[in-house]
């Protein structure tokens, strides 16, 4: 999709859900100072209320750490797409996004994989149909040449797992156990990062980790993907915050989170389409 075709679709996608809208326009963003958690300075620039026409000021997004390569590259190309409009977007952990919120800041979007957090927002603080955008399974990282075909052949070879504590080893073994295969590993890691570098290293046969991280690593190693681990792989939520203001702008990013542009992003990062 052109960025020009993806102007056009996405002006008319705002018109559309602008008129849907019931605020009023505002005069152009202001400092809006929020309650937060210590340690943690919210001062957003507001979104301008939603309006007649395609969307304007500033959306206020709160997104996974792990999605920052992805909206870095996304973002540019919304704003370009509606001249005017400018993209605020914070990172970090689901949960104290999730915090934040549920105290009152002004978010416009909020775009996590964490289910807790999500469900937290979902249950008092989501307006309107959440949409899952993209979806990061497990995989079994091997270098390019390598006897193992798929997760059917790991047991009896050397597996570097991640850490219990991390959500890559929780859905590790979780994705392991619904394929039923018994690994014994040869070393547990702290991080997705050190599991890979053991598989380089020649320590290690192969890894699990998520697509991401063999993405993200370089072209030295593969992702084989498994249909279990396909199944229950982490889901990125955007959800449309109702603490925000200007609605207009968050329905226009969630509509362009899955556009035809966006989705190649993704993909492009190890995500899955959904």
């Amino acid at each position: 999709m052109s960025l020009r075709s993806l102007s056009l679709a996405m002006a008319f996608v705002g018109l559309g859900l602008a008129a849907c809208s019931s605020a009023s326009p505002g005069a152009g963003p202001a400092s809006v100072a929020v309650p937060t958690s210590a340690g943690h300075d919210h001062q957003h620039s507001a979104g301008a209320p939603a309006g007649s026409g395609a969307p304007g000021g500033t959306v206020v997004v709160h997104a996974a750490d792990e999605l920052r390569a992805t909206l870095t590259t996304l973002v540019p190309k919304f704003e370009e797409a509606f001249p005017g409009v400018r993209v605020a977007v914070e990172y970090g952990r689901g949960a104290e996004h999730a915090g934040h919120i549920l105290a009152g800041a002004p978010v416009d979007v909020f775009v996590s994989a964490d289910a807790v957090a999500t469900t937290q927002v979902i249950g008092g603080h989501a307006r309107g149909a959440t949409a899952v955008v993209a979806r990061n399974p497990i995989v079994v990282a091997v270098p390019p040449s390598t006897g193992i075909a798929g997760v059917a052949d790991l047991p009896g070879t050397r597996v570097a797992l991640c850490a219990e504590t991390t959500p890559c080893g929780r859905m590790s073994r979780a994705a392991l156990t619904a394929a039923a295969v018994d690994v014994r590993p040869v070393s547990v890691e702290p991080d997705p990062a050190s599991a890979l570098t053991r598989v380089r290293a020649g320590a290690a046969d192969a890894a699990l980790v998520y697509r991401t991280d063999v993405v993200a690593s370089g072209a030295d190693l593969r992702a084989l993907d498994f249909a279990q681990a396909l199944l229950m792989a982490d889901e990125y939520t955007a959800i449309k915050v109702s603490t925000g203001t200007n609605t207009v702008g968050a329905d226009a990013f969630v509509a362009f989170l899955g556009s035809a542009l966006a989705r190649h992003v993704f993909a492009d990062a190890g995500l899955s389409p959904t």
